[in-house]
């Protein structure tokens, strides 16, 4: 029988020591959670539109660019069935114009919800979110879901433990849909 060559192991031996594993790192905390939103009020059952009913109806207006930025920042101030008064953050107001009023009067419209529109420039009251600020923080949320579950695989604690991979969790995107 012949020797074994230096570099190669000895089908006897194992090519590679056995090596305790190191215990688990502790997951990490996860990032505090901003502030909760408080809940819009339910849908109006009066066929008028209120704050929730908007936050639901927005993604189906079928806006697009400027018109759906400025609508995007846009809450219900008031709706008495005829007259619609919708209220644009001022950061958002220096594309504003008449044009995309009359497109977002002509959306609603196309939803049933026919009405006298006006959008009036002033500063938007705390703890409501309108339609672009709740998607951001429901993207957030799935954001934190798919870290969350990234750090829970198996697969990926055993490469972060035997390879010394880490996770950017920057890099992390969710196929959750978006409903935005």
């Amino acid at each position: 029988m012949s020797e074994p060559v230096a570099n190669e192991p000895v089908a006897s031996e194992p090519a590679v020591a056995a090596q305790p594993l190191p215990e688990p790192a502790p997951a990490p905390e996860p990032a505090p959670a901003a502030a909760p939103t408080p809940a819009p009020s339910a849908p109006s059952t009066d066929g008028r539109l209120n704050h929730a009913a908007w936050l639901e109806l927005f993604p189906s207006l079928g806006l697009g660019g400027i018109t759906r930025n400025i609508g995007a920042h846009c809450l219900v101030e008031h709706d008495d069935g005829t007259h619609l008064k919708l209220r644009l953050d001022p950061a958002q107001s220096a594309m504003m114009a008449e044009v995309h009023q009359e497109r977002i009067r002509k959306a609603l419209a196309g939803q049933g919800v026919e009405r006298v529109l006006e959008i009036s420039v002033a500063p938007l009251p705390e703890g409501l979110e309108t339609p672009h600020s709740r998607r951001i923080r429901l993207l957030g949320e799935r954001h934190v879901r798919a870290v969350e579950a990234l750090r829970a695989d198996p697969h990926i604690q055993s490469m972060e433990q035997q390879l010394g991979a880490r996770l950017i969790e920057e890099s992390v995107n969710s196929f959750e849909p978006d409903d935005f």
